[in-house]
């Protein structure tokens, strides 16, 4: 298949598409795709998306599971061109993305599927993420947003106590397991391909945000992560150089003038804060400085970008700016809750 073609409208009624990049991951597939045989939710297909796996991944694949297909890249080419190639290689009405290391809970699938037919407005879902290897710990309930343009996830790390039993809008899905509509992509587009990596699943929900789409958090969706299982820490010099680029990617696309404006005082504070903590947790100057360049080479392409979004852009700069607000409350909140809980346990060891 040509990279270059569109995605296709033509699909299958019901069927749900469940795309998987895979970089080296062949201990994970095992775990990951025989949970995925299990769904009680039948009209389902898998495609693992190998991006120049050098571990017998793809061999792998082909011997233990021949229903599934698998194209293949000769070289990684990333998170996002991996997911748009297994995107346009799908068939189904409902496109999942799920990480290579995650296993998912048997109605993980029918759950999302029901969450489509209750919630016509949203064009994506969330889902509950606990930890791989410890199931009372929440890996995350969705993306958050903060209006100096530093991401999150609501809930990480926190003890999964029943907090977020509850169904809810947020702001985006993680693209490490999430469901789409093909209507959605098909309207504003797939993965921006010029993120490589990182934040390109708060792209795509600010993106679909900004369109009129709404996304909705499915507590009966659950799915377990292991987390960092291909690129590393969160303080690698690869996360922090792509986390660098497309934290100032992200607002130059999504964030529109007069919030721009509103926004600054807390772009430079935030921006500022991630350059901080980048140096005292990791040393990590040199990749911070080199993601900051790769913005500014990729200026001229985020703002072509930047006017598309803008031009289908079909809700209000004030619900736009709710949004971030409300996300960026939450992860705060999260943050507190999981500070008096260390404090809590450091107090009575």
């Amino acid at each position: 298949m040509d990279d270059k073609e569109p995605l296709s409208k033509e699909f299958e009624p019901g069927l749900v598409s469940i795309v998987i990049p895979n970089w080296n991951g062949k201990h994970f597939l095992s775990g990951c795709l025989d949970s995925l045989l299990k769904q009680t939710y039948e009209k389902v297909e898998i495609i693992v998306v190998d991006n120049g796996s050098k571990d017998g991944s793809v061999e792998f694949l082909k011997e233990n599971y021949p229903t599934v297909k698998v194209p293949c890249f000769a070289v990684n080419t990333g998170f996002s061109v991996a997911v748009n190639r297994g995107i346009k290689e799908s068939r189904g009405e409902f496109i999942a993305l799920i990480n290579n290391d995650t296993v998912v809970d048997a109605n993980w699938v029918s759950a999302l599927v029901k969450g489509m037919a209750e919630h016509p407005e949203c064009g994506s879902l969330g889902c509950k993420m606990l930890a791989y290897d410890d199931h009372s710990l929440l890996d995350g309930v969705g993306d958050g947003y903060r209006r100096g343009g530093l991401p999150g996830r609501i809930g990480h790390r926190e003890k999964d106590t029943g907090l977020f039993d509850k169904g809810r809008y947020i702001l985006g899905a993680c693209g490490g397991a999430a469901l789409y509509r093909r209507s959605l992509l098909l309207d504003i587009g797939l993965f921006d391909e010029d993120y490589f990596a990182y934040l390109e699943d708060v792209d795509i929900g600010l993106r679909a945000q900004s369109a009129g789409y709404k996304c909705y958090y499915i507590p009966e969706a659950i799915i377990y992560h292991l987390g960092c299982g291909t690129t590393g820490s969160g303080y690698s010099p690869l996360v922090v150089r792509l986390s660098s680029q497309n934290n100032f990617n992200t607002i130059i696309k999504n964030i529109p003038n007069a919030l721009l404006i509103k926004f600054l005082p807390h772009i430079i504070f935030w921006q500022a804060y991630y350059f901080a903590v980048v140096i005292v947790r990791g040393g990590q100057v040199v990749p911070w400085l080199e993601g900051a360049l790769g913005a500014v080479k990729l200026l001229p392409k985020m703002l072509e970008k930047r006017a598309a979004i803008n031009a289908k852009r079909r809700v209000p700069h004030s619900y736009m700016e709710q949004i971030i607000v409300e996300s960026e409350r939450d992860l705060e909140e999260a943050r507190k809750r999981l500070y008096q809980s260390k404090l809590s346990q450091a107090q009575n060891s």
